[in-house]
């Protein structure tokens, strides 16, 4: 017998080494693909010159260039892309000189700048990270952040003779090479128009990484030039582009329109199927993550679609009849009767299962979300009828202390009335109001010092034995 099982697994490991179809994949390929990952991008808007000697505004002037960009991207994740871009574009700027190395010089210079980059930037995806399970709604809009680096070439230009006729001189010639290092970082507002045609706004803010991208050139010892106007600052610019993306590809969508977490992808749909949840309980998670699928209506549930278990005793609140105090599940969910216990400890028990009774504003009318604890805490007095307790009303700071007291008295009085219609013994129970004497939490008084938690915690009704 262990001769055949042997060589059958030796067949076994034969077969997976040597590549024989199995019932399951192994690898993903290109033929599994279902969502375009390619795009070429062209972008077309308007450039200015800041941070910098000469600059495309200021007081009294408003010169902006134009800017060019040309991309190929493509989409690794559906979250997040790379793309290969080549920039084109020139600006206008313009500065006030005192003294120019022209001796005696004052007015305004004029710098034009052409330059050409290529760089590489990373395409964060924000609104697919953000984009929730549930959203059964159209994804046609998403928030795009962007970084990159690249090479930058430039040929700046300067007229000194206020902007008049076209006397510009080559100020600084800079040729692409790993010198002349440029970033830039932005964000983008993009529109899906088709499945093959994307519509974006996009503002990017490019840093040169150079003084003499203006045009202001180099200082000229012993005399007050363009580049002294902001010294010690590289040259930085502003874009605002309008641009179009057109999807490469055989499949009708995009990886970047797809989310996992809210689409067919992985889950065995077409290409063409929305994705439908399914929630035949109605708990509120979709049959195929229901772990539960037969929860009963009005019932909390986890993650995984079954019941909580709020007092972690092992038995379900949809069938616990005292989900917030721990009992056996022989006896329902709720304790056996305390007969050893003394009086402080039940009124411990107690105290802890009236925690967060709730009340309307400014009334003695309990409302009905804390009934659950009033009967968790009638089952645990009816099990130990041989003590008394007085029944202690706390409010928070706020108010006065005579009407605070009366409140307190009443809230106390309410919770008694409650308990006796769920049979205590009532004759073992007084009632006392405390008013705002004895908060929880001492510190939030005013309420204005404290969150809401603290002063929700000091309205509260407490049980204290009668000895």
């Amino acid at each position: 017998m262990k001769k055949y099982l042997l060589t059958f697994s030796f067949l076994s490991l034969f077969s997976v080494a040597f590549g024989q179809e199995t019932d399951q994949k192994k690898h993903f390929t290109n033929e599994d693909r279902k969502f375009n990952d390619w795009s070429v991008s062209v972008y077309g808007g308007g450039n200015l010159l800041q941070n910098s000697d000469l600059t495309s505004w200021s007081g009294g002037w408003f010169t902006p260039g134009y800017d060019l960009q040309f991309q190929v991207n493509k989409q690794i994740t559906h979250a997040f892309g790379l793309s290969l871009q080549y920039q084109y574009g020139n600006t206008r700027q313009k500065g006030l000189v005192d003294d120019m190395y022209i001796s005696n010089y004052r007015g305004y210079v004029w710098g034009k700048t052409e330059y050409q980059g290529i760089s590489v930037l990373g395409d964060l995806n924000i609104s697919s990270l953000w984009r929730r399970a549930d959203n059964t709604s159209k994804y046609l809009w998403s928030l795009h952040g962007y970084a990159g680096v690249g090479i930058l070439a430039y040929e700046a230009t300067r007229n000194n003779y206020n902007g008049s006729g076209n006397n510009f001189i080559t100020v600084t010639d800079q040729k692409l090479s790993d010198k002349s290092v440029y970033s830039q970082i932005g964000a983008g507002l993009r529109h899906k128009v088709s499945n093959r045609i994307d519509l974006e706004l996009k503002a990017m803010y490019v840093m040169s990484g150079d003084e003499e991208f203006d045009a202001s050139g180099k200082p000229w010892p012993g005399y007050w030039s363009a580049a002294d106007i902001e010294e010690g600052r590289d040259d930085n610019m502003l874009t605002l582009s309008l641009g179009l993306h057109f999807k490469i590809g055989k499949h009708p969508e995009a990886l970047q329109w797809s989310s996992p977490l809210s689409g067919g992808a992985g889950l065995g749909l077409s290409d063409n199927t929305l994705f439908e949840c399914v929630d035949a309980d109605g708990d509120g998670v979709c049959d195929q993550w229901d772990r539960c699928l037969d929860t009963p209506a009005g019932v909390r549930v986890d993650g995984s679609g079954c019941s909580l278990d709020s007092d972690g005793d092992g038995v379900p609140d949809s069938e616990d009849k005292c989900p917030t105090i721990p009992g056996p599940p022989t006896n329902g969910g709720c304790p056996e009767k305390l007969v050893q216990i003394s009086g402080d400890e039940v009124a411990i028990l107690v105290s802890s299962a009236l925690e967060g009774v709730e009340f309307d504003y400014d009334s003695d009318r309990i409302r009905e979300v804390s009934y659950g604890k009033l009967d968790n805490a009638a089952e645990v007095l009816k099990a130990n009828p041989n003590y008394k307790f007085y029944v202690e009303g706390h409010t928070d700071a706020a108010g006065g202390v005579e009407y605070n007291q009366k409140l307190s008295e009443r809230r106390a009085a309410s919770v008694i009335r409650y308990l006796s219609n769920k049979g205590v013994n009532t004759a073992n129970l007084t009632a006392v109001g405390k008013g705002k004497s004895e908060l929880k939490h001492v510190e939030c008084n005013p309420v204005t010092n404290c969150p809401a938690w603290k002063n929700l915690e000091n309205r509260r009704v407490i049980f204290k034995e009668i000895k």
